[in-house]
């Protein structure tokens, strides 16, 4: 009697555990939330490889007058910019392309006179050369990088809508992710425009206040799903982006 009493109080146990397990709601997931697209940002191979050469010798080698260091330095250089120079430039900055194509011509073009006087004995010209090279890096990196990381971020959602998601007509995706630009435009519009472009200030709150309307327009479209709309109304944004992104060329 006393084992049947054990048996029948696991039994219930059990019941009341597999019960519970029932019961358990899982956690609900958005209902679109496999359509919401954005990106990572791409970078161009051999611009990280060129400056991890070139850091040491601009902080370190050249204040330290360390020449020998920096003569040294030539193969890794001569190594980073063969892997700049046979780099594919990423898709999303094909918008770019000429200037990637310029810039890192004129990074390979100083890095060869550098190596020509690295081989010489003349540290006043080996300075000035490191310097070219310098300077070409940070040009070449200003037109990859972005003017203002609100704006980055912004193109980060905006391109594989454009590029991807309308080609498609994947007007899913597209409605989805309209909520995640709406917050990236919010966050641009409150963005302080950077010392450098104050000159450009008006011209940049100009465009960003009809850039802002052009994604109202858009999100309400989305909202409303009137996807016979949205292509017109995201051509729209996209024109508004573009005028803005170029203010700050």
């Amino acid at each position: 009697m006393k084992s049947c009493k054990v048996l029948l109080l696991a039994f219930l146990l059990l019941l009341g555990g597999v019960v519970a397990a029932a019961d358990e709601t899982p956690v609900a997931q958005p209902a679109d939330s496999a359509h919401l697209m954005s990106m990572e940002r791409p970078r161009l191979e051999g611009l990280k490889e060129f400056h991890e050469v070139i850091r040491p010798i601009w902080h370190t080698y050249l204040p330290e007058k360390n020449y020998k260091a920096v003569r040294e330095s030539m193969e890794p250089f001569q190594k980073s910019i063969q892997i700049l120079m046979q780099a594919p430039i990423p898709e999303y900055f094909q918008h770019k392309k000429d200037q990637i194509e310029a810039g890192r011509k004129a990074m390979a073009d100083a890095v060869a006179v550098l190596d020509t006087v690295a081989q010489k004995d003349d540290d006043e010209q080996l300075e000035k050369a490191v310097e070219n090279a310098h300077t070409a890096f940070e040009q070449l990196v200003r037109v990859i990088s972005p003017r203002l990381m609100e704006i980055e971020n912004f193109h980060l959602v905006l391109y594989p809508l454009w590029h991807k998601a309308l080609p498609d007509s994947d007007w899913t995706a597209i409605k989805a992710t309209a909520p995640i630009l709406r917050a990236k435009m919010d966050t641009l519009m409150t963005a302080s425009v950077p010392e450098w472009a104050t000159e450009k200030e008006k011209q940049i709150n100009e465009q960003r206040a009809s850039l802002d309307k052009a994604v109202f327009d858009f999100c309400e479209i989305c909202k409303a799903n009137k996807d016979d709309e949205i292509k017109e109304k995201l051509t729209i944004l996209h024109q508004h982006f573009m005028a803005l992104d170029g203010v700050f060329e």
